[in-house]
């Protein structure tokens, strides 16, 4: 015997301009303007859902993007929140690392 849970999201109209600014012909993107809209709330919901504690640091799993967008988010982090950030290359897969000494400032 098994049990889950699960739950499906709505698709509404209004969610359509981010559909729009984060992926280009299904591919996801990181958008020219993402100085501009990221908050540290916004790095607070990143971290909560693709971050995990990796030594004394932290991953945040972006396998999804290219390497052009991961260096785009990367200096963006760097820029806007003075974050020392670094990629860590392990194999195909590039998860974004915050230094440990950052973590007091998330």
């Amino acid at each position: 015997m098994y049990s889950a849970i699960s739950f499906t999201t709505m698709q509404l109209p209004c969610f359509n301009v981010f559909k729009q600014m984060f992926y280009n012909l299904n591919v996801k993107t990181v958008p020219n303007i993402i100085y501009e809209l990221l908050t540290p709330r916004d790095l607070a919901f990143l971290i909560m859902d693709d971050g995990s504690r990796q030594g004394d640091g932290l991953h945040i799993s972006v396998y999804a993007f290219s390497n052009k967008y991961v260096d785009k988010l990367m200096f963006t982090l760097q820029n806007k929140f003075n974050l020392k950030c670094s990629i860590h290359y392990n194999r195909d897969k590039k998860p974004l690392f915050i230094f440990s000494n950052n973590l007091w400032i998330i």
